[in-house]
Order: structure tokens, then C-alpha cells, then sequence
């Protein structure tokens, strides 16, 4: 397994017969040419943003502008998108695959993360536990304990929606995180966001990492690494197992 970088979006249109993928127009001009090739070939593109106006679709659909517009009002200092691309034949119940496999929280311990710092694979989770769970009105909600170093336990609160063709998903830190004594991430800062959405004859996988943090110059590099490294592994691990 190879170390594993940022996170992005795409849209995708499989023509008949290849295994090559057509990109549709929501594609903005920020995706690069290399980025815009990946995604053709059926890649995983990872991107750090310095802002939201960096974003790489330009659409309404409605799940994709939910997640942008989550991210936007968080007001991030560390940002990024991850993007899988998947065809619907053979998928049809990708929805209901990922929301069996990313609701199962207690599974989260011993999600390998690569450490930059380390060289060398740690658990992301080193605990992951359930301490309620209910659904109402299609949406579940479930308050979980996370154990993730070097920052502790995190208080989390996650939401799950899912429908025949879409799947959205949200985390949000309860509790102030800190680094090294810092604060660093107060509650409701740090949000790890995936939606699935179904266009013509592919599946989007679009996921955004926010985190509002301060921008101090002696922590930026530490945050961005143990923060948002984290993030676009985990959503990185999930479209992965699809």
C-alpha cells in the first residue's frame, strides 16, 4: 500500500464497450489536465486547496452543493477533495454498500494511516466506539467516541442519508482538539463530508476534508499533515472497498 496524498471531485460518462471514462462539464477550469487524465482512467484524484474558491466542480446538483456549501460555511484555513469515479453497471446499490460500510464505526480502528513524520504505517484509529444511534426521517445519526494521535479521544457526531441513487455523509468533532498543548480545532471545526450521486451511466464520489484551525506558522505544517492527511485517508479507505 503506497502512502496516500489529497483529495478532489469528478464526474464521469462510460463509453460503451471501453473502460474509459468521459468527463461531463461540471468540471470547472481548477482541475488540472493530469488531474482531468487520472479521473479518465479511472483514478482517485486528491487535491489540497488553499480556499473554496479552489473547488473543481461548478454544478447544482444538490448532494455535491450541500458538501461545498457544509465546507464553505466552516470557513476553512485547511481544505481538500477527494474523487472516485465508478461505473453504475454492476454498482446499482453503491449507496447501500457504502452507508453498511462507513456506519459501521466500531470497524474504523486499524485503518492504516501512513505517517509522513514516521515513514512508516500507524492504526488512524486507535479506538472507535458507538455511544448512540438513532434514525428519523431517512437520516441516521450516531454519537461516537474516535481515539486518533495524537490529538485523543474526539467526541463525533456523524449523518447518514441515503437514497436509491445518492448518499451523503457528514463528521463533525464535538469536542476541542489540541496539538501539543494548542487548541487547535474547536467543536464543529472539523468536518470530513462524502457524497455520492449518480450521473448518466457513472457514479461521483466526491469527498471534502475542512478544518478551521489557526493559520499559525509554527503549527501549519503539523496541522495540515496530522489533520487533513487523516481526513483524505479516511475517505480515501472507504472509496477504495467500494
Amino acid at each position: 500500500m503506497k502512502p496516500i496524498k489529497f483529495f478532489s471531485i469528478a464526474l464521469v460518462a462510460v463509453f460503451t464497450g471501453t473502460s474509459a471514462f468521459a468527463l461531463p462539464s461540471i468540471f470547472n477550469s481548477k482541475l488540472s489536465a493530469t488531474d482531468k487524465a487520472k479521473l479518465e482512467r479511472g483514478e482517485t484524484v486528491i487535491r489540497s486547496l488553499k480556499s473554496v474558491k479552489e473547488f473543481s466542480i461548478t454544478t447544482t446538483n444538490s448532494k455535491i452543493s450541500d458538501a461545498q456549501e457544509t465546507a464553505k460555511a466552516l470557513k476553512p484555513a485547511y481544505l481538500a477533495e477527494v474523487i472516485q469515479i465508478l461505473p453504475y453497471a454492476g454498482n446499482e446499490n453503491l449507496p447501500e454498500k457504502i452507508s453498511k460500510l462507513i456506519m459501521d464505526i466500531p470497524s474504523y480502528k486499524g485503518i492504516p494511516y501512513w505517517s509522513e513524520q514516521w515513514n512508516k504505517y500507524f492504526d488512524l484509529y486507535s479506538d472507535a466506539k458507538i455511544k448512540s444511534s438513532n434514525t428519523s426521517g431517512g437520516t441516521q445519526t450516531v454519537k461516537a467516541d474516535l481515539t486518533m494521535e495524537p490529538f485523543g479521544l474526539i467526541n463525533t457526531t456523524i449523518t447518514s442519508q441515503k437514497t436509491s441513487d445518492t448518499y451523503y455523509y457528514v463528521s463533525t468533532n464535538d469536542n476541542t482538539l489540541k496539538y501539543s498543548g494548542w487548541t487547535c480545532v474547536k467543536p464543529g471545526n472539523m468536518k470530513s463530508i462524502i457524497a455520492i450521486v449518480k450521473e448518466g451511466n457513472s457514479w461521483i464520489l466526491y469527498g471534502i476534508g475542512a478544518v478551521n484551525a489557526p493559520d499559525l506558522f509554527f503549527l501549519r505544517d503539523r496541522i495540515e499533515t496530522s489533520f487533513m492527511n487523516r481526513i483524505k485517508t479516511f475517505c480515501s479507505y472507504f472509496f477504495k472497498k467500494l
